[in-house]
């Protein structure tokens, strides 16, 4: 985890992030592509490389709650907290990602 910053927002954010993971799969997309987040954001179906409009559904509103909380967060435990509990997550679920869950 991200030094145990704050556990409880670590958890928070590793459990959306799982979700996202699993539902980028689903859809085919890698979401740190440039201009892929945006596309979902403006709901882009065509984003997807394999057609699956009910997880993009839930992804896109996953992100939006994604987006949210990650206002909560800065202001109860401060920005910089925020950003490194989820540069941490990040790069871990992208690493289980690219090695193929492994």
């Amino acid at each position: 985890m991200a030094d145990n910053l704050n556990p409880q927002w670590e958890r928070h954010f590793e459990g959306i992030a799982d979700e996202l993971l699993r539902l980028a799969i689903a859809c085919n997309l890698r979401l740190r592509e440039p201009g892929v987040i945006e596309r979902i954001l403006r709901n882009d179906v065509t984003v997807c490389g394999r057609k699956n409009e009910e997880n993009f559904h839930k992804m896109r509103s996953l992100l939006i709650a994604f987006y949210n909380s990650v206002g909560k967060a800065a202001e109860r435990i401060g920005p910089e907290d925020t950003k490194r509990i989820i540069e941490v997550i990040t790069e871990q679920k992208m690493k289980l990602r690219d090695s193929g869950g492994k």
